[in-house]
């Protein structure tokens, strides 16, 4: 079988030539409209106008992965990329080897299977689109065979310095998972609108790199890294979509190259992520020895309680969490739940953790169940933010401390059961709301008379205090009041009407006398029917 090599001296002569050698292949089947026919398969198609080598390469990647049978019986879109566009990413990532101080000697065959199979099928599309099917002011998003969403859109091009005076031509885009256009990644056709008897064949532009700028990072992840910037916080819980960057064998296992959930979601990795009804996303299709791996910053040390989330049908499953290879939860049994999305929580007591980067490794034992997200809560009062809230200043109310409930919360039911249960405090009881007057932000909320929330603080000298609270209220029902270190501080205040539960204000409290030093911050709801942002300490 023949192999490709792409060396950097070569390949820049290559590339060259392409460029030259593009235009003049294709020059037929330019701007075409109405559709032009050929009566042969897509497949066939390309095997004919390969004069000169331009579809060498894409021919034996069509071969080799299996994809050819598509073109050549099922009714496909093919956005056709050059031998160039190939010979290019080949370059890059020969480059990012070079700069790493691995050999720049990579072929097309070093690449894993899987990268060339993932990365070409966002080229393909079931059903036949052309360029009147694409005539949208925003294009269309398309759906790749594994359920990658890409964008279609037909545009007329400048021709002569007149604006829309040229040809039409179709704007490919990899939307990068991304709903905000300025993080996708285009290209444009050279040629569109050639019907085969299997499809719909669109030739894209010579300097059009494979991959949509993802090839190199898939092809060769040498580094596992976080999902975010930075290592998620613990305290604080994980989703199992948010794994480590770095692929197959690195940041996770999966017994199969294709992603099989229902997640439009990473769908260029392996892992089965399922759209999940108690948050994010869910691992699901599970499988025997599959594993998940997060790079974490462990904020405190001391013992903490660790939560999972799991449902299933069945009860044979098991899994395991390990930090820094180390077994902290033991072989924990997955029981049966009812259905792959009616979830229960196991809980861990005792775990202890020290602080610094850590791994915590997803370990499925067995398969037959999904398995959810995943937290480390301190077992005992440890502040939010690892200190304690100043006072004078701003006391966020979704900020309690963390610890166990009746330490440092009572709420009346288990779980956030609030709109931002997906994403904030998950496993802990106070209902903790969306403020959408300050996005990113959250208020208390579905109070119930005789919750309340705690709070560590630093009174930085001793004096008198205004009290303000920022709330949120549809009617006059609401009461509260505070304590320090146990002892009520205010009586109890009832809390106006604002407008609704989505206009926030401020109104005013008593001045207090505290005195310096640390403290327990109470606040206790009396009666339910409002919201609460913050409590502010100003100093008199």
């Amino acid at each position: 079988m023949k192999k490709f090599s792409f060396s950097i001296p070569v390949l820049i002569a290559g590339l060259m030539a392409a460029t030259f050698s593009c235009v003049k292949k294709n020059e037929e089947f330019r701007d075409m409209q109405p559709i032009r026919e050929v009566k042969m398969s897509t497949y066939d198609f390309l095997k004919s106008a390969n004069k000169g080598g331009l579809y060498d390469t894409l021919i034996y990647l069509l071969d080799k992965t299996g994809l050819a049978e598509k073109l050549k019986s099922g009714k496909v879109t093919f956005f056709v990329p050059q031998d160039f566009s190939i010979a290019a990413a080949m370059y890059d990532i020969n480059f990012t080897r070079e700069k790493r101080g691995d050999p720049g000697n990579w072929t097309v065959d070093s690449v894993r299977l899987g990268i060339w199979d993932t990365l070409l099928s966002r080229y393909m599309l079931e059903g036949l689109y052309d360029l009147d099917t694409l005539r949208y002011a925003d294009g269309m998003n398309l759906v790749t065979p594994y359920g990658y969403e890409m964008n279609g859109k037909a545009i007329i091009t400048t021709a002569s310095g007149i604006e829309n005076g040229g040809s039409m031509v179709i704007q490919y885009s990899d939307k990068n998972e991304s709903r905000i256009m300025k993080n996708w990644v285009m290209t444009t056709t050279e040629a569109a609108n050639l019907k085969t008897t299997t499809g719909v064949v669109h030739m894209l532009e010579p300097k059009h790199i494979f991959g949509f700028s993802s090839f190199t990072r898939m092809g060769y992840p040498p580094v596992r890294r976080p999902y975010f910037s930075q290592p998620m916080g613990i305290p604080g819980h994980i989703e199992l979509g948010y794994y480590d960057h770095g692929g197959e064998g690195l940041a996770y296992h999966d017994n199969e190259i294709a992603a099989r959930g229902t997640a439009n979601f990473r769908k260029d990795e392996g892992v089965d992520l399922d759209n999940c009804t108690e948050g994010l996303y869910n691992t699901g299709y599970t499988n025997i020895n599959e594993w998940l791996k997060f790079t974490v910053k462990i904020n405190w040390t001391g013992k903490y309680r660790l939560y999972v989330k799991v449902a299933s049908p069945n009860d044979h499953g098991r899994l395991r969490i390990e930090v820094n290879d180390v077994n902290v939860s033991g072989s924990l049994a997955v029981p049966k739940s009812g259905g792959y999305q009616t979830w229960r929580t196991l809980t861990v007591p005792g775990v202890q953790l020290t602080e610094g980067v850590a791994t915590i490794y997803h370990f499925l034992e067995t398969g037959g169940y999904n398995a959810g997200r995943f937290a480390f809560i301190p077992e005992e009062r440890v502040p939010y933010n690892m200190q304690p809230a100043s006072i004078p200043g701003e006391i966020f109310a979704t900020e309690f401390d963390f610890g166990l409930p009746g330490q440092t919360y009572f709420d009346s039911d288990e779980g956030n059961k609030s709109n931002s249960k997906a994403e904030y405090r998950v496993f802990e009881g106070p209902d903790c709301e969306k403020n959408a007057s300050v996005p990113g932000t959250y208020s208390l909320s579905h109070g119930v008379k005789g919750e309340w929330t705690s709070y560590t603080v630093d009174v930085k000298q001793e004096g008198d205090y205004k009290i303000s609270f920022n709330y949120s209220s549809g009617g006059t029902a609401g009461k509260l009041h505070l304590e320090i270190d146990n002892v009520a501080i205010t009586g109890i205040l009832s809390v106006p009407n604002s407008g609704g539960y989505g206009v926030y204000k401020d109104f005013d409290g008593p001045v207090v006398h505290l005195t310096a030093g640390q403290h327990i911050l109470k606040f206790v709801d009396d009666n339910a029917g409002f919201n609460l942002y913050k409590i502010k300490f100003t100093a008199q």
